[in-house]
């Protein structure tokens, strides 16, 4: 018969390969764009087509930098996701606070129906955003398209900060008012400190859903003052041609500035969606 440790090595076995498996699978849309992006023309549409480039060229990166709009909607892209980002941690912060910490009449009510309005699909908002846009003179700038993503954003990160604060023992903050400490100098002092780890995870959440969201963007932005990456990436697409290589390499550019901030903050995020799970 198997021996307990044997059957625990097999089980371990299994599940790193499993793992290994998935993670192989789920990177090979990333290795092809790679590999297409630094491909010649000629090469792209071979038959039968392969992974490593034969002639690797960084004439689509040149053309994609230098030839593009792709800079200039890099620049309103991390403009508007840093803003997005900013201000969902301090509103849906100081909003998931109020829902942990005080009891009033219809909390509940408005605590749920924030999180019930994320069922609501993006075509639903582009309209009234649309108009409401317009009539505030927000229309192609960066500030009418940081709130419109704020919008999408900020139910789910005040959600996410109400269970983060619930994991933080009301008796800190009494033991601090009992020292002298008001409610602002509490918060900033020792809960926020406390939660840094969710505050990063959050951050991340607000900032890459500003960046990769295109149905907003494309119907509030008009010139490139504005536009960001996603909807600048569809320049390179036209109805008689796609330049494969281009697209390619204007999506690795676009995508090296998330890769950046998990790795620099994979720690963080990691601790901060596990903080949330189990309640101090």
């Amino acid at each position: 018969m198997i021996g307990r440790k044997a059957k625990r090595t097999i089980g371990n076995t299994i599940t790193y390969a499993v793992l290994v498996g998935a993670s192989l699978l789920a990177l090979l849309p990333l290795a092809w764009i790679i590999s297409t992006s630094f491909k010649p023309i000629t090469e792209i549409y071979s038959n039968p087509p392969h992974w490593i480039p034969i002639e690797p060229t960084m004439q689509n990166y040149t053309e994609v930098l230098f030839s593009s709009n792709i800079p200039a909607a890099f620049l309103n892209s991390i403009i508007v996701g840093v803003g997005v980002a900013l201000l969902s941690l301090l509103l849906g912060g100081a909003m998931g606070y109020a829902f942990a910490r005080f009891r009033f009449r219809g909390s509940k009510f408005f605590s749920m129906f924030i999180l019930i309005s994320q069922m609501l699909p993006i075509t639903v908002l582009m309209i009234p955003m649309f108009q409401m846009s317009n009539s505030m003179d927000l229309m192609d700038t960066r500030m009418g398209l940081t709130l419109a993503h704020l919008v999408i954003a900020l139910p789910l990160v005040t959600w996410i900060s109400r269970g983060y604060f619930h994991t933080i023992p009301v008796e800190i903050e009494e033991a601090a008012r009992v020292d002298g400490c008001g409610m602002l100098r509490t918060i900033v002092s020792i809960i926020l400190p406390l939660l840094r780890p969710a505050l990063a995870a959050t951050g991340i959440y607000a900032f890459v859903s500003s960046w990769n969201e295109f149905a907003l963007a494309n119907v509030l932005t008009r010139t490139m003052s504005s536009r960001t990456v996603p909807v600048t990436l569809s320049e390179f697409s036209t109805f008689f041609r796609v330049d494969w290589g281009q697209t390619m390499a204007a999506a690795m550019i676009i995508t090296i500035p998330v890769i950046v901030i998990f790795m620099l903050l994979q720690k963080q995020f990691i601790e901060g969606l596990s903080s949330g799970a189990i309640k101090g």
